[in-house]
């Protein structure tokens, strides 16, 4: 082990549903690591964690900051925070000589990106990005027949993000990720997986890109006449509304989701009050959202291959689909329905690959933790650390500046930009 220590001692940053999962991936791998801290604003979740991973009060904090003045020998970080407080966070640990785990996006700037780089090749620590489709089963498996050249050579990818409408109405229309300043743009918070893996299926840098999107429907100039402020108004539409907040979270089976997200007392009683008094009562029209509820992406690479990534709002099923077109054959991969359909123009005909659905939340992130472990212990490497997140991550920027702007943007130009 690089730390001249018999276990390698982690600190956690962000400790809600991906800072906790990643630590408790850490518990199971079977490596020698511990958590020895953690810091988290809510006390709630904080106290949950001290007491799942036996901390003591010493060692639980309410920030980040708080936690690197207090705790004076560590090894390593997970960074789980919000998107637009991952920088300084990975840069103070970077000071310390911390190894980093950090949840995507690496930053959201281009400019706190390429700081994070520079500070991880001075200090020569180990950080991965968690690009989770890079170690699922079922994108795996499409990256492995692409590369067995089962469509023979890309031509066009067309990848969808389709974000059921109701996840889409509960968590960027009422809930935390709602407003770009208390996070950051969406396609950064959402995309940036999806960018990333057409980028490694493709296997190719990109020359330039595009994109065109808004917030179209969520918006006050839609709103259902008779419709109010809050749904527990009076809201005379509230009978065929899909999105009224009393079915959702008060009348629907409180310990599932989307009324689980409510609170964490699920009487119909407590739920009521919930969503009397905070966002999630807002109607879906009338809220103070301002993220954009679709949007797409068009880039072009250097040989020659084009792919779109479209993030929707608007659908009836939860999950990604893929295209990939090739000159021999086409792959259609839908994540909901579990299934990677591979045409071949010569040949066999169709075949079906039937994916086992997760059982469990991201099984994925075992692999992403053991690996980065390994390579803290082993002086190995990572799928994606920061300077490839750093490479896929400035499509993501590419196309947020061409759809603010209205232009095309050529990835020259953000390799000299300083400032996004």
């Amino acid at each position: 082990m690089t730390t001249g220590h018999n276990l390698l001692r982690i600190a956690v940053m962000g400790a809600g549903v991906r800072g906790t999962n990643l630590a408790r991936k850490v518990r199971s791998s079977g490596l020698p690591a511990v958590i020895i801290a953690v810091a988290e604003p809510d006390p709630v979740k904080k106290n949950s964690f001290r007491q799942e991973f036996g901390l003591g009060e010493d060692a639980a904090y309410n920030t980040w900051a708080e936690l690197l003045a207090g705790v004076k020998e560590c090894d390593a970080a997970i960074i789980a925070t919000l998107d637009n407080q991952h920088a300084e966070p990975a840069l103070a640990s970077l000071e310390r000589n911390w190894h980093i785990l950090i949840e995507k996006p690496l930053a959201d700037t281009l400019s706190d990106c390429r700081l994070i780089v520079k500070k991880q090749q001075e200090k020569n620590r180990v950080i991965a990005v968690c690009h989770t489709l890079r170690f699922m089963e079922a994108y795996r498996t499409v990256r492995d027949l692409v590369k067995q050249g089962a469509v023979g050579e890309i031509i066009h990818i067309e990848h969808m993000e389709a974000i059921g409408n109701l996840r889409f109405a509960h968590n960027y229309v009422r809930s935390r990720w709602s407003q770009e300043k208390l996070n950051t743009f969406l396609l950064l918070h959402k995309c940036s997986h999806d960018i990333d893996y057409i980028s490694w299926l493709i296997d190719d840098e990109c020359r330039q890109v595009s994109s065109f999107g808004s917030l179209k429907y969520f918006t006050a100039a839609n709103a259902p006449e008779g419709s109010t402020k809050k749904c527990t108004d009076g809201c005379r539409v509230a009978e065929s509304c899909p999105y009224n907040a009393i079915k959702l979270y008060t009348d629907s089976p409180l310990e599932e989701w989307p009324a689980r997200d409510a609170c964490l007392t699920h009487t119909r009683e407590a739920h009521l009050e919930v969503i009397k008094n905070g966002p999630l009562g807002n109607c879906v029209w009338k809220g103070d959202n301002d993220v954009v509820d679709h949007q797409v992406v068009m880039m072009e690479f250097s040989r020659g291959t084009t792919a779109t990534c479209t993030l929707t709002g608007y659908s009836a099923t939860n999950g990604r689909r893929i295209r990939v077109q090739g000159t021999k054959g086409e792959l259609l991969f839908d994540e909901a329905e579990g299934t990677i359909k591979v045409s071949e123009f010569y040949g066999e005909g169709q075949k079906t690959i039937r994916i086992k659905q997760q059982t469990t939340y991201h099984p994925e992130d075992q692999d992403i933790v053991n690996e980065w472990l390994n390579s803290i212990m082993s002086a190995g490497s990572v799928t994606v650390d920061a300077n490839e997140a750093l490479r896929t991550h400035a499509l993501v920027f590419a196309a947020e500046l061409s759809r603010k702007e209205g232009r095309l943007i050529k990835m020259d130009e953000m390799l000299n930009a300083s400032e996004l």
